[in-house]
This record gives structure tokens, sequence and C-alpha cells, in this order.
């Protein structure tokens, strides 16, 4: 194989690769606002338990 074709066959392969990942996410995104249109992604760690962390593990300024 010459490099060009070698080239052709890597581009086309990351443009299919591109194309059905849009695709894919574009299924999902369908499913959420079919099914799901309320949800909500969760927080699981709050901002005020983030800075407690914070002020306790790395700035070390919080009494044990």
């Amino acid at each position: 194989m010459t490099p060009f074709v070698l080239i052709a066959i890597i581009l086309l392969g990351l443009a299919l690769l591109l194309i059905f990942g849009v695709l894919f996410f574009s299924f999902l995104k369908y499913i959420q606002r079919r099914y799901y249109p309320h949800w909500k992604f969760p927080d699981y760690v709050s901002v005020g338990y983030a800075e407690y962390l914070y002020h306790k593990f790395i700035k070390k300024d919080l009494p044990k």
C-alpha cells in the first residue's frame, strides 16, 4: 500500500468513528428527551462539602 492509501484509510476510519459517535450520542439524547425529560445529573459532592474537604485536607486551617 502506498502512503496515500494508508492515510486515506486512516482518515476514513476516523470519519466513520466520529459519525457513529454522533449517531450514538444523538440516540441517547433522544431517549433522554423522550423518556426522562426532567432528569437532573445527581450532585454527588455539594459545594459546601467540597469547601470543607479543601480546608480540612489542603489548607489544613480547620481545628482537628
